[in-house]
Protein backbone atom coordinates (compact mmCIF):
# COMPACT_ATOMS: atom_id res chain seq x y z
CA UNK A 1 0.00 0.00 0.00
CA UNK A 2 1.21 3.59 -0.93
CA UNK A 3 -0.62 6.57 1.68
CA UNK A 4 0.15 9.78 3.17
CA UNK A 5 -1.27 8.99 6.38
CA UNK A 6 -0.90 5.88 8.41
CA UNK A 7 -2.41 5.84 12.49
CA UNK A 8 -0.02 2.35 13.17
CA UNK A 9 3.03 5.51 13.22
CA UNK A 10 2.66 8.26 16.29
CA UNK A 11 1.91 11.29 14.75
CA UNK A 12 1.17 9.43 11.26
CA UNK A 13 -2.73 10.52 11.64
CA UNK A 14 -4.66 13.22 10.16
CA UNK A 15 -7.79 11.94 8.99
CA UNK A 16 -9.92 8.42 8.95
CA UNK A 17 -7.71 7.37 6.40
CA UNK A 18 -4.68 6.96 8.94
CA UNK A 19 -7.24 4.54 10.47
CA UNK A 20 -7.76 2.32 7.76
CA UNK A 21 -4.14 2.04 6.76
CA UNK A 22 -3.69 1.41 10.71
CA UNK A 23 -6.77 -1.26 10.73
CA UNK A 24 -7.24 -2.69 7.49
CA UNK A 25 -3.84 -5.14 7.42
CA UNK A 26 -4.82 -6.54 10.67
CA UNK A 27 -8.25 -7.87 9.09
CA UNK A 28 -6.63 -9.01 5.70
CA UNK A 29 -3.97 -10.90 7.13
CA UNK A 30 -6.34 -13.48 8.69
CA UNK A 31 -7.37 -14.15 5.32
CA UNK A 32 -3.75 -14.64 4.04
CA UNK A 33 -3.03 -10.92 2.58
CA UNK A 34 -0.05 -9.86 3.58
CA UNK A 35 0.28 -6.26 3.73
CA UNK A 36 3.27 -3.65 3.97
CA UNK A 37 2.96 -0.21 3.78
CA UNK A 38 5.42 2.98 1.94
CA UNK A 39 4.89 6.31 3.08
CA UNK A 40 6.70 9.57 3.16
CA UNK A 41 8.53 9.93 6.76
CA UNK A 42 7.70 13.74 7.00
CA UNK A 43 11.22 14.18 9.06
CA UNK A 44 9.94 12.31 12.12
CA UNK A 45 7.70 9.23 11.57
CA UNK A 46 11.04 6.93 10.84
CA UNK A 47 12.02 7.93 14.77
CA UNK A 48 8.73 7.23 16.08
CA UNK A 49 8.55 4.04 14.37
CA UNK A 50 12.03 2.90 15.37
CA UNK A 51 12.90 2.49 11.85
CA UNK A 52 15.98 1.13 10.82
CA UNK A 53 18.32 2.68 7.71
CA UNK A 54 17.73 0.70 4.67
CA UNK A 55 18.51 2.19 1.20
CA UNK A 56 19.44 5.21 -1.07
CA UNK A 57 17.61 6.03 -4.20
CA UNK A 58 18.28 8.25 -6.89
CA UNK A 59 15.92 9.54 -8.63
CA UNK A 60 15.75 12.20 -11.44
CA UNK A 61 13.24 14.94 -10.18
CA UNK A 62 12.36 19.00 -11.14
CA UNK A 63 15.67 18.48 -13.46
CA UNK A 64 18.06 17.07 -10.65
CA UNK A 65 19.37 14.30 -9.38
CA UNK A 66 17.62 13.69 -5.51
CA UNK A 67 18.99 11.53 -2.95
CA UNK A 68 16.12 9.53 -0.78
CA UNK A 69 16.76 7.83 1.96
CA UNK A 70 14.46 4.45 2.86
CA UNK A 71 13.61 3.47 6.38
CA UNK A 72 12.02 0.27 7.46
CA UNK A 73 10.10 0.05 10.51
CA UNK A 74 8.81 -3.60 11.64
CA UNK A 75 4.91 -3.75 11.87
CA UNK A 76 3.90 -3.04 15.74
CA UNK A 77 1.40 -5.67 15.81
CA UNK A 78 2.02 -8.25 12.60
CA UNK A 79 5.37 -10.70 12.09
CA UNK A 80 7.42 -10.50 9.27
CA UNK A 81 5.49 -7.15 8.11
CA UNK A 82 7.16 -3.71 7.26
CA UNK A 83 6.41 0.37 6.73
CA UNK A 84 8.70 1.68 4.51
CA UNK A 85 9.45 5.29 5.30
CA UNK A 86 10.75 7.71 2.10
CA UNK A 87 13.01 10.41 3.78
CA UNK A 88 14.19 13.71 1.54
CA UNK A 89 14.35 17.42 2.94
CA UNK A 90 11.23 18.50 0.96
CA UNK A 91 9.02 15.96 2.88
CA UNK A 92 9.77 17.52 6.25
CA UNK A 93 7.20 20.14 6.94
CA UNK A 94 7.80 21.41 10.57
CA UNK A 95 6.62 18.19 12.20
CA UNK A 96 3.47 18.06 10.39
CA UNK A 97 1.91 15.87 7.12
CA UNK A 98 0.57 18.26 5.27
CA UNK A 99 1.28 21.52 4.65
CA UNK A 100 -0.55 24.93 5.07
CA UNK A 101 -0.37 26.10 1.86
CA UNK A 102 -1.01 29.04 -0.10
CA UNK A 103 -4.34 30.25 -1.04
CA UNK A 104 -3.03 31.17 -4.09
CA UNK A 105 -1.07 28.39 -5.13
CA UNK A 106 -3.32 25.49 -3.41
CA UNK A 107 -1.68 21.79 -2.81
CA UNK A 108 1.20 23.35 -4.21
CA UNK A 109 3.92 22.57 -1.52
CA UNK A 110 2.14 18.84 -0.77
CA UNK A 111 2.01 18.09 -4.84
CA UNK A 112 5.80 18.66 -5.03
CA UNK A 113 5.78 16.37 -2.04
CA UNK A 114 3.51 13.64 -3.13
CA UNK A 115 5.24 13.44 -6.38
CA UNK A 116 8.74 13.01 -5.76
CA UNK A 117 7.76 10.30 -3.45
CA UNK A 118 5.46 8.24 -5.95
CA UNK A 119 8.67 8.98 -8.05
CA UNK A 120 10.88 6.97 -5.28
CA UNK A 121 8.23 4.53 -4.99
CA UNK A 122 8.05 3.78 -8.05
CA UNK A 123 11.90 3.73 -8.35
CA UNK A 124 12.41 0.96 -5.39
CA UNK A 125 9.66 -1.07 -6.78
CA UNK A 126 10.74 -1.07 -10.39
CA UNK A 127 14.47 -1.86 -9.56
CA UNK A 128 13.58 -4.57 -7.35
CA UNK A 129 11.15 -6.25 -10.05
CA UNK A 130 13.93 -5.86 -12.84
CA UNK A 131 16.29 -7.35 -10.32
CA UNK A 132 13.95 -10.33 -9.64
CA UNK A 133 13.85 -10.71 -13.30
CA UNK A 134 17.65 -11.11 -13.51
CA UNK A 135 17.82 -13.55 -10.84
CA UNK A 136 18.94 -11.42 -8.34
CA UNK A 137 17.63 -10.65 -4.73
CA UNK A 138 15.46 -7.28 -4.69
CA UNK A 139 17.14 -4.40 -2.97
CA UNK A 140 14.61 -2.40 -0.83
CA UNK A 141 10.87 -4.12 -0.59
CA UNK A 142 10.98 -7.44 -0.54
CA UNK A 143 9.12 -9.45 -1.05
CA UNK A 144 8.15 -7.60 -3.88
CA UNK A 145 4.05 -6.95 -4.29
CA UNK A 146 1.59 -8.85 -5.74
CA UNK A 147 -0.75 -6.06 -5.74
CA UNK A 148 0.03 -2.29 -5.27
CA UNK A 149 -3.12 -0.38 -3.17
CA UNK A 150 -2.48 3.57 -3.89
CA UNK A 151 -4.87 5.60 -1.22
CA UNK A 152 -5.85 9.08 -2.28
CA UNK A 153 -4.52 11.66 -5.10
CA UNK A 154 -1.17 11.74 -3.09
CA UNK A 155 -0.46 8.36 -5.27
CA UNK A 156 -1.45 9.89 -7.90
CA UNK A 157 2.04 10.11 -10.21
CA UNK A 158 2.68 6.68 -9.64
CA UNK A 159 -0.02 5.71 -11.48
CA UNK A 160 0.78 7.87 -14.04
CA UNK A 161 4.44 6.92 -14.38
CA UNK A 162 3.69 3.07 -14.03
CA UNK A 163 1.13 3.46 -17.16
CA UNK A 164 3.39 6.21 -19.22
CA UNK A 165 7.00 6.57 -18.27
CA UNK A 166 9.01 3.55 -20.27
CA UNK A 167 11.60 3.47 -17.32
CA UNK A 168 8.91 1.95 -15.00
CA UNK A 169 7.44 -0.49 -17.57
CA UNK A 170 7.99 -3.78 -15.14
CA UNK A 171 5.58 -1.55 -13.10
CA UNK A 172 2.83 -2.25 -15.09
CA UNK A 173 3.29 -6.43 -14.62
CA UNK A 174 1.64 -5.75 -10.85
CA UNK A 175 -1.89 -4.97 -11.07
CA UNK A 176 -2.91 -1.55 -9.07
CA UNK A 177 -6.31 -0.31 -7.34
CA UNK A 178 -6.97 2.59 -6.13
CA UNK A 179 -9.11 3.69 -3.03
CA UNK A 180 -10.59 6.86 -2.94
CA UNK A 181 -11.41 8.39 0.81
CA UNK A 182 -12.13 11.46 0.39
CA UNK A 183 -13.18 13.11 -3.65
CA UNK A 184 -13.24 16.58 -2.96
CA UNK A 185 -9.59 16.58 -2.15
CA UNK A 186 -7.35 15.97 -6.11
CA UNK A 187 -4.47 17.77 -5.64
CA UNK A 188 -4.86 19.76 -8.74
CA UNK A 189 -1.61 21.84 -10.48
CA UNK A 190 -0.45 23.47 -13.49
CA UNK A 191 0.74 21.87 -16.22
CA UNK A 192 3.85 23.96 -16.56
CA UNK A 193 4.60 27.25 -16.10
CA UNK A 194 4.90 26.54 -12.06
CA UNK A 195 7.45 25.07 -9.71
CA UNK A 196 4.98 22.63 -8.64
CA UNK A 197 3.60 21.65 -11.95
CA UNK A 198 4.04 18.31 -13.94
CA UNK A 199 6.71 20.09 -16.27
CA UNK A 200 8.70 21.24 -13.51
CA UNK A 201 8.54 17.91 -11.54
CA UNK A 202 8.77 15.69 -14.77
CA UNK A 203 10.18 17.72 -16.93
CA UNK A 204 11.04 14.64 -19.69
CA UNK A 205 8.18 12.63 -19.65
CA UNK A 206 6.14 15.49 -19.91
CA UNK A 207 7.70 16.62 -23.07
CA UNK A 208 7.06 12.58 -24.34
CA UNK A 209 3.09 12.65 -22.97
CA UNK A 210 1.06 12.57 -26.43
CA UNK A 211 -2.24 13.85 -26.85
CA UNK A 212 -4.08 11.37 -25.19
CA UNK A 213 -2.22 10.68 -22.58
CA UNK A 214 -2.38 14.33 -21.66
CA UNK A 215 -6.37 13.77 -22.34
CA UNK A 216 -6.37 11.26 -19.16
CA UNK A 217 -4.52 13.06 -16.59
CA UNK A 218 -5.64 16.42 -17.10
CA UNK A 219 -8.49 18.31 -15.23
CA UNK A 220 -11.98 18.27 -17.10
CA UNK A 221 -12.65 21.89 -15.89
CA UNK A 222 -8.98 23.01 -16.01
CA UNK A 223 -7.36 21.76 -19.32
CA UNK A 224 -4.39 23.38 -18.66
CA UNK A 225 -3.61 21.23 -14.95
CA UNK A 226 -2.55 18.19 -14.09
CA UNK A 227 -5.34 16.16 -11.83
CA UNK A 228 -3.33 13.50 -9.79
CA UNK A 229 -6.66 12.02 -8.36
CA UNK A 230 -8.04 11.80 -12.07
CA UNK A 231 -4.95 9.90 -13.16
CA UNK A 232 -5.09 7.03 -10.18
CA UNK A 233 -8.92 6.91 -11.31
CA UNK A 234 -8.31 6.57 -15.25
CA UNK A 235 -4.97 4.60 -15.11
CA UNK A 236 -5.69 2.35 -12.36
CA UNK A 237 -7.02 -0.97 -12.52
CA UNK A 238 -9.90 -0.77 -10.22
CA UNK A 239 -11.22 2.12 -7.99
CA UNK A 240 -12.68 1.56 -4.77
CA UNK A 241 -14.78 4.15 -3.00
CA UNK A 242 -15.64 3.97 1.11
CA UNK A 243 -18.94 3.33 1.44
CA UNK A 244 -21.37 1.73 -1.49
CA UNK A 245 -23.79 4.49 -1.29
CA UNK A 246 -20.90 7.19 -1.87
CA UNK A 247 -19.63 5.16 -5.05
CA UNK A 248 -23.46 5.52 -6.40
CA UNK A 249 -23.04 9.49 -5.36
CA UNK A 250 -19.84 10.18 -7.37
CA UNK A 251 -21.77 9.15 -10.41
CA UNK A 252 -23.66 12.12 -10.53
CA UNK A 253 -22.15 16.04 -11.27
CA UNK A 254 -22.00 17.70 -7.79
CA UNK A 255 -24.34 20.36 -7.65
CA UNK A 256 -23.33 22.81 -4.27
CA UNK A 257 -25.69 25.68 -4.62
CA UNK A 258 -28.13 22.55 -3.86
CA UNK A 259 -25.64 21.25 -1.22
CA UNK A 260 -25.22 18.40 -3.02
CA UNK A 261 -21.87 16.54 -3.06
CA UNK A 262 -21.24 14.10 -6.08
CA UNK A 263 -18.89 13.55 -8.60
CA UNK A 264 -16.90 16.64 -8.50
CA UNK A 265 -15.97 16.87 -11.93
CA UNK A 266 -14.85 13.89 -11.97
CA UNK A 267 -18.06 11.77 -12.51
CA UNK A 268 -17.55 10.70 -16.36
CA UNK A 269 -14.56 9.08 -15.16
CA UNK A 270 -15.73 7.40 -12.55
CA UNK A 271 -18.81 5.86 -14.90
CA UNK A 272 -16.47 4.98 -17.51
CA UNK A 273 -15.03 2.75 -14.76
CA UNK A 274 -18.26 0.95 -13.65
CA UNK A 275 -19.10 0.79 -17.09
CA UNK A 276 -16.09 -1.55 -16.99
CA UNK A 277 -17.26 -3.30 -13.87
CA UNK A 278 -13.82 -1.95 -12.66
CA UNK A 279 -16.09 0.43 -9.67
CA UNK A 280 -16.58 -1.00 -6.42
CA UNK A 281 -18.09 0.42 -3.21
CA UNK A 282 -16.75 -1.47 -0.09
CA UNK A 283 -18.25 0.06 3.70
CA UNK A 284 -14.80 0.74 6.09
CA UNK A 285 -15.13 -0.82 9.32
CA UNK A 286 -13.01 0.41 12.52
CA UNK A 287 -12.12 -1.75 15.55
CA UNK A 288 -14.63 -3.42 18.31
CA UNK A 289 -13.43 -4.54 21.62
CA UNK A 290 -12.84 -8.87 22.00
CA UNK A 291 -16.09 -9.39 23.51
CA UNK A 292 -18.58 -11.85 23.28
CA UNK A 293 -22.54 -10.51 21.61
CA UNK A 294 -24.14 -11.54 24.96
CA UNK A 295 -21.97 -9.00 26.80
CA UNK A 296 -22.42 -6.44 23.83
CA UNK A 297 -25.86 -6.52 23.95
CA UNK A 298 -26.39 -6.16 27.79
CA UNK A 299 -26.85 -2.93 28.70
CA UNK A 300 -27.97 -2.95 32.39
CA UNK A 301 -30.64 -6.50 31.72
CA UNK A 302 -33.65 -4.77 29.94
CA UNK A 303 -34.87 -2.59 27.48
CA UNK A 304 -34.92 0.56 29.65
CA UNK A 305 -32.03 1.00 31.26
CA UNK A 306 -30.10 4.36 30.19
CA UNK A 307 -26.49 4.36 29.23
CA UNK A 308 -25.16 5.85 32.76
CA UNK A 309 -23.27 9.23 32.84
CA UNK A 310 -22.52 9.39 36.30
CA UNK A 311 -21.13 12.70 37.64
CA UNK A 312 -17.35 11.80 38.53
CA UNK A 313 -17.38 10.47 34.51
CA UNK A 314 -18.80 14.41 33.47
CA UNK A 315 -15.93 16.32 35.84
CA UNK A 316 -13.29 13.75 34.06
CA UNK A 317 -14.43 14.47 30.82
CA UNK A 318 -14.31 18.33 31.99
CA UNK A 319 -10.97 18.02 33.31
CA UNK A 320 -9.97 16.83 30.58
CA UNK A 321 -10.69 19.35 28.08
CA UNK A 322 -9.07 21.97 30.29
CA UNK A 323 -5.83 19.65 29.96
CA UNK A 324 -5.87 19.88 26.37
CA UNK A 325 -6.58 22.73 26.05
CA UNK A 326 -3.54 24.10 28.54
CA UNK A 327 -1.17 21.72 26.30
CA UNK A 328 -2.19 23.39 23.37
CA UNK A 329 -1.21 26.83 24.92
CA UNK A 330 2.81 25.32 24.59
CA UNK A 331 5.41 27.18 22.99
CA UNK A 332 2.64 29.91 22.16
CA UNK A 333 3.11 33.24 23.02
CA UNK A 334 -0.77 34.56 22.76
CA UNK A 335 -4.05 32.65 23.95
CA UNK A 336 -6.50 32.48 21.19
CA UNK A 337 -9.86 34.02 21.80
CA UNK A 338 -11.61 30.44 20.98
CA UNK A 339 -9.32 29.03 23.86
CA UNK A 340 -10.15 31.61 25.91
CA UNK A 341 -13.74 31.12 25.32
CA UNK A 342 -13.48 27.81 26.15
CA UNK A 343 -11.63 27.69 29.26
CA UNK A 344 -13.86 30.16 30.54
CA UNK A 345 -17.04 28.49 29.66
CA UNK A 346 -15.37 24.86 30.98
CA UNK A 347 -14.80 26.52 34.11
CA UNK A 348 -18.31 27.80 34.86
CA UNK A 349 -19.57 24.34 34.03
CA UNK A 350 -16.79 22.98 36.62
CA UNK A 351 -18.73 25.22 39.33
CA UNK A 352 -22.20 24.29 38.44
CA UNK A 353 -21.24 20.44 38.22
CA UNK A 354 -20.66 20.75 41.79
CA UNK A 355 -24.35 21.63 42.33
CA UNK A 356 -25.84 18.88 40.89
CA UNK A 357 -26.02 15.06 41.50
CA UNK A 358 -26.30 14.06 37.86
CA UNK A 359 -25.21 14.82 34.02
CA UNK A 360 -27.55 15.80 32.32
CA UNK A 361 -28.28 15.68 28.41
CA UNK A 362 -24.72 16.07 26.25
CA UNK A 363 -24.34 16.38 22.25
CA UNK A 364 -20.86 15.54 21.05
CA UNK A 365 -19.15 16.37 18.00
CA UNK A 366 -15.82 15.20 16.37
CA UNK A 367 -14.63 16.23 13.39
CA UNK A 368 -12.36 18.73 11.51
CA UNK A 369 -13.70 22.08 10.91
CA UNK A 370 -14.31 22.23 7.23
CA UNK A 371 -17.10 22.85 4.67
CA UNK A 372 -17.93 19.30 4.32
CA UNK A 373 -18.16 18.54 8.06
CA UNK A 374 -20.08 21.56 9.25
CA UNK A 375 -21.39 23.95 6.40
CA UNK A 376 -25.22 23.04 7.31
CA UNK A 377 -24.63 24.22 10.78
CA UNK A 378 -23.10 27.39 9.02
CA UNK A 379 -25.88 28.24 7.06
CA UNK A 380 -28.03 31.31 7.70
CA UNK A 381 -31.28 31.19 7.49
CA UNK A 382 -32.71 33.95 5.84
CA UNK A 383 -36.42 35.24 4.32
CA UNK A 384 -37.42 31.21 3.34
CA UNK A 385 -37.39 30.66 7.42
CA UNK A 386 -39.43 28.05 8.58
CA UNK A 387 -40.07 30.20 12.15
CA UNK A 388 -39.32 33.99 12.13
CA UNK A 389 -37.47 33.97 15.26
CA UNK A 390 -34.79 31.89 13.15
CA UNK A 391 -34.06 34.41 10.51
CA UNK A 392 -30.28 35.67 9.98
CA UNK A 393 -29.29 33.24 12.56
CA UNK A 394 -27.22 29.89 11.64
CA UNK A 395 -28.50 26.71 12.16
CA UNK A 396 -26.17 25.94 14.99
CA UNK A 397 -27.58 29.01 16.46
CA UNK A 398 -30.48 27.65 16.14
CA UNK A 399 -29.83 24.26 17.06
CA UNK A 400 -28.56 25.54 20.60
CA UNK A 401 -31.94 27.98 21.29
CA UNK A 402 -34.12 24.80 20.71
CA UNK A 403 -31.92 22.39 23.05
CA UNK A 404 -32.15 25.08 25.59
CA UNK A 405 -35.81 25.02 25.65
CA UNK A 406 -36.04 21.25 25.15
CA UNK A 407 -33.28 20.22 27.64
CA UNK A 408 -32.11 23.21 29.68
CA UNK A 409 -29.50 21.83 31.18
CA UNK A 410 -28.07 20.05 28.06
CA UNK A 411 -24.41 20.72 26.78
CA UNK A 412 -23.21 20.41 23.24
CA UNK A 413 -18.90 19.73 23.37
CA UNK A 414 -17.66 20.05 19.73
CA UNK A 415 -13.98 18.99 19.05
CA UNK A 416 -12.54 19.60 15.83
CA UNK A 417 -9.76 22.10 13.87
CA UNK A 418 -9.17 22.94 10.63
CA UNK A 419 -10.56 26.02 8.35
CA UNK A 420 -9.47 29.45 11.01
CA UNK A 421 -12.34 31.23 9.80
CA UNK A 422 -14.65 28.17 10.86
CA UNK A 423 -13.24 27.96 13.95
CA UNK A 424 -13.47 32.12 14.82
CA UNK A 425 -17.27 31.64 14.29
CA UNK A 426 -17.91 29.04 16.55
CA UNK A 427 -16.14 30.27 19.03
CA UNK A 428 -18.45 33.52 18.40
CA UNK A 429 -21.42 31.41 18.95
CA UNK A 430 -19.90 29.69 21.87
CA UNK A 431 -19.68 33.30 23.38
CA UNK A 432 -23.31 33.96 23.18
CA UNK A 433 -24.41 30.32 24.11
CA UNK A 434 -23.61 29.51 27.64
CA UNK A 435 -24.56 25.40 26.47
CA UNK A 436 -22.24 25.19 24.06
CA UNK A 437 -18.11 25.06 24.40
CA UNK A 438 -15.82 24.78 20.64
CA UNK A 439 -12.62 22.98 21.59
CA UNK A 440 -10.06 24.26 18.63
CA UNK A 441 -8.14 21.18 18.50
CA UNK A 442 -7.86 17.49 18.59
CA UNK A 443 -7.12 15.11 21.63
CA UNK A 444 -7.55 11.53 21.30
CA UNK A 445 -8.58 11.45 25.55
CA UNK A 446 -11.20 14.01 25.02
CA UNK A 447 -12.33 12.16 21.99
CA UNK A 448 -13.02 8.62 23.50
CA UNK A 449 -14.58 10.64 25.97
CA UNK A 450 -17.01 11.97 24.38
CA UNK A 451 -17.98 9.20 22.28
CA UNK A 452 -18.22 7.29 25.25
CA UNK A 453 -20.32 9.36 27.60
CA UNK A 454 -22.06 11.70 25.30
CA UNK A 455 -25.96 11.38 24.77
CA UNK A 456 -26.26 12.27 20.77
CA UNK A 457 -23.51 12.35 18.25
CA UNK A 458 -23.94 15.50 15.70
CA UNK A 459 -22.68 14.20 12.36
CA UNK A 460 -24.24 16.88 9.56
CA UNK A 461 -21.97 16.19 6.85
CA UNK A 462 -22.74 17.60 3.17
CA UNK A 463 -21.21 14.08 1.78
CA UNK A 464 -19.28 11.57 3.78
CA UNK A 465 -17.12 8.99 1.83
CA UNK A 466 -17.69 6.94 4.87
CA UNK A 467 -17.36 8.29 8.13
CA UNK A 468 -16.04 6.58 11.12
CA UNK A 469 -16.97 9.16 14.06
CA UNK A 470 -20.35 7.63 13.53
CA UNK A 471 -18.94 3.91 14.09
CA UNK A 472 -17.15 4.89 17.58
CA UNK A 473 -19.86 6.72 18.68
CA UNK A 474 -22.36 3.94 17.82
CA UNK A 475 -20.08 1.27 19.31
CA UNK A 476 -20.09 3.09 22.80
CA UNK A 477 -24.21 2.86 22.35
CA UNK A 478 -24.59 6.92 21.71
CA UNK A 479 -26.94 7.58 19.26
CA UNK A 480 -26.45 9.66 16.31
CA UNK A 481 -28.08 12.37 14.11
CA UNK A 482 -26.51 12.63 11.06
CA UNK A 483 -27.38 13.21 6.99
CA UNK A 484 -28.71 11.24 4.73
CA UNK A 485 -25.71 10.65 2.63
CA UNK A 486 -22.74 8.16 1.91
CA UNK A 487 -21.64 5.96 4.41
CA UNK A 488 -24.02 7.58 7.06
CA UNK A 489 -26.91 6.64 5.17
CA UNK A 490 -25.00 2.93 5.08
CA UNK A 491 -24.67 3.06 9.06
CA UNK A 492 -27.20 5.09 10.40
CA UNK A 493 -31.05 4.36 10.48
CA UNK A 494 -34.04 6.40 11.26
CA UNK A 495 -35.50 5.82 14.64
CA UNK A 496 -33.63 1.93 14.61
CA UNK A 497 -29.96 2.81 15.03
CA UNK A 498 -29.96 6.72 15.47
CA UNK A 499 -31.77 9.58 13.87
CA UNK A 500 -30.93 10.98 9.94
CA UNK A 501 -32.31 13.98 8.49
CA UNK A 502 -32.26 14.97 4.78
CA UNK A 503 -33.28 17.70 2.04
CA UNK A 504 -33.04 18.68 -1.57
CA UNK A 505 -30.64 21.97 -0.44
CA UNK A 506 -29.10 23.60 1.92
CA UNK A 507 -31.98 25.15 3.34
CA UNK A 508 -33.91 22.13 3.54
CA UNK A 509 -31.41 20.04 5.22
CA UNK A 510 -30.94 22.62 7.95
CA UNK A 511 -34.50 23.19 8.58
CA UNK A 512 -34.82 18.91 9.01
CA UNK A 513 -31.58 18.94 11.28
CA UNK A 514 -33.17 21.08 13.57
CA UNK A 515 -36.97 19.32 12.83
CA UNK A 516 -35.14 16.05 13.47
CA UNK A 517 -33.58 16.89 16.89
CA UNK A 518 -36.15 18.01 18.00
CA UNK A 519 -37.80 14.71 17.17
CA UNK A 520 -34.85 13.04 19.14
CA UNK A 521 -35.48 15.26 22.08
CA UNK A 522 -39.21 14.45 22.41
CA UNK A 523 -37.82 10.26 22.68
CA UNK A 524 -35.43 11.68 25.16
CA UNK A 525 -34.50 8.62 27.75
CA UNK A 526 -37.75 7.04 26.74
CA UNK A 527 -38.15 3.34 26.79
CA UNK A 528 -37.96 3.81 22.84
CA UNK A 529 -34.79 6.03 23.07
CA UNK A 530 -33.06 3.17 25.47
CA UNK A 531 -33.96 0.20 22.91
CA UNK A 532 -32.32 2.09 19.88
CA UNK A 533 -28.99 2.72 21.71
CA UNK A 534 -29.08 -1.03 22.22
CA UNK A 535 -29.41 -1.93 18.79
CA UNK A 536 -27.15 1.22 17.72
CA UNK A 537 -24.61 -0.55 19.91
CA UNK A 538 -25.07 -4.25 18.89
CA UNK A 539 -24.29 -3.03 14.82
CA UNK A 540 -20.91 -3.94 13.95
CA UNK A 541 -19.15 -2.70 11.14
CA UNK A 542 -16.15 -4.37 11.94
CA UNK A 543 -13.08 -4.77 9.19
CA UNK A 544 -13.25 -8.97 9.31
CA UNK A 545 -16.57 -8.70 7.47
CA UNK A 546 -15.08 -6.28 4.55
CA UNK A 547 -11.46 -7.66 4.55
CA UNK A 548 -13.09 -10.73 2.24
CA UNK A 549 -14.63 -8.09 -0.03
CA UNK A 550 -11.54 -6.71 -0.96
CA UNK A 551 -9.75 -10.25 -1.60
CA UNK A 552 -12.80 -10.86 -4.09
CA UNK A 553 -13.87 -7.69 -5.62
CA UNK A 554 -11.04 -5.26 -5.48
CA UNK A 555 -7.58 -7.26 -5.78
CA UNK A 556 -8.82 -10.26 -7.92
CA UNK A 557 -7.69 -8.27 -11.32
Amino acid sequence: MLAAENAAIEGGKVGGMADVIRDLPLALAKVNVAVDVAMPSYGFLDRAANAQWLAEIKVNFSGREEQVTVYKAAHPSLDNRYFYLFSHPLFNTNGEIYSQGDAARPFADDATKFALFSLSVAKALNDDLLAIAADKPSQVISPAPDVIHLHDWHCGVFALLRAFDSHFHSLKTLPCVFTIHNLALQGIRPLSNDSSSLSAWLPTLTDRLSEQQFAAITDPRYPNCVNPLRAAIVLSDKVHLVSPSYAAEVLQPSAHNRGFFGGEGLEADLQAKLDQQSLIGILNGCMYPALPLSKVTDMGGNLSAPRVFPLNDWQALLAQAESALLRWQMGREHVSSQDFIALSRLHQWQQDSALTSEADFLMTSVGRLTDQKVMILRYRFADEVVEACWRGKTVLQVLLERMALLAPDGKFVLLGSGDPQIAREFADVAARNANFIFLDGYDEGVSTALYQHGSLFLMPSSFEPCGISQMLAMREGQLCLVNHVGGLKDTVHHLETGFVFEGSNVFEQGAALVSTFEGAMALYQSDKWYSMERLAKQQRFDWQSQAPKYVEQLYRV
